[in-house]
C-alpha cells in the first residue's frame, strides 16, 4: 500500500547479439602478456632512468606506477581471465621494480666513472649485484617493488561485462 513503484527492477531488454564464450576464452594468451608485459617494463624502466637521471633524484614511487601501467599492459595484450595473468603481471612489475633501480644505478655509476652504460653493465659481476642489492636498493625500495606487483596483479585480468559472465557460466555448465 505505501510502496513506491521500483522501476529499476524491471527486466532490461537483452538487445544485441550474445557473446561468443568460447572466443572470449581462445582470446587468452599467456605469450602476449609476458611480451607486452616485458615492452613495458622496458620502455618505462628508460623512462624512469631519464627522468631521475634530469630531476637527480631517485623517486622511488615510480615504482608504483610501473606496476600499474604492467598490470594493464597484461590485461590488454593477454586477455586472460585465470590465475596466470596477475602472477604473470606481479611477477614483471617486482623484478621491474628492481630493474628500474639497477638501471639508474648503472648510468649514475657511468656518470660518476665517466663510462659507457654498456661498459658498466658488461662489468656487472655477482659482487657487484650482492653490492646493489646490500647498499644501494633499502627497505623501502622492496616495500615499492612488493606494491608494484600487488598493483599489477589487481589490474591484470580482463574485465567481462554481465552478458560475457553469464555467456561464459552458460558455456561451463553446458560442458558438465
Amino acid at each position: 500500500m505505501f510502496r513506491l513503484p521500483q522501476k529499476h527492477s524491471r527486466k532490461q531488454p537483452d538487445t544485441g547479439p550474445r557473446p561468443d564464450a568460447t572466443l572470449i576464452l581462445a582470446q587468452q594468451s599467456v605469450g602476449r602478456a609476458i611480451a607486452g608485459g616485458i615492452v613495458i617494463v622496458m620502455v618505462f624502466g628508460w623512462i624512469w632512468t631519464t627522468i631521475s637521471m634530469e630531476t637527480g633524484r631517485v623517486l622511488p614511487w615510480f615504482s608504483i606506477l610501473m606496476g600499474m601501467i604492467v598490470g594493464l599492459a597484461v590485461q590488454r595484450a593477454g586477455r586472460g581471465l585465470d590465475w596466470r595473468f596477475p602472477v604473470i603481471a606481479a611477477i614483471l612489475a617486482w623484478s621491474g621494480a628492481y630493474a628500474g633501480n639497477l638501471m639508474i644505478g648503472i648510468v649514475e655509476t657511468g656518470r660518476y666513472i665517466e663510462a659507457r652504460p654498456f661498459s658498466v653493465l658488461a662489468g656487472l659481476s655477482m659482487d657487484t649485484m650482492e653490492n646493489f642489492f646490500a647498499i644501494t636498493i633499502s627497505p623501502i625500495d622492496h616495500i615499492y617493488a612488493f606494491c608494484a606487483g600487488g598493483v599489477a596483479s589487481f589490474l591484470a585480468k580482463r574485465r567481462l561485462n554481465r552478458r560475457e559472465v553469464l555467456a561464459i557460466r552458460t558455456l561451463n555448465k553446458e560442458k558438465r
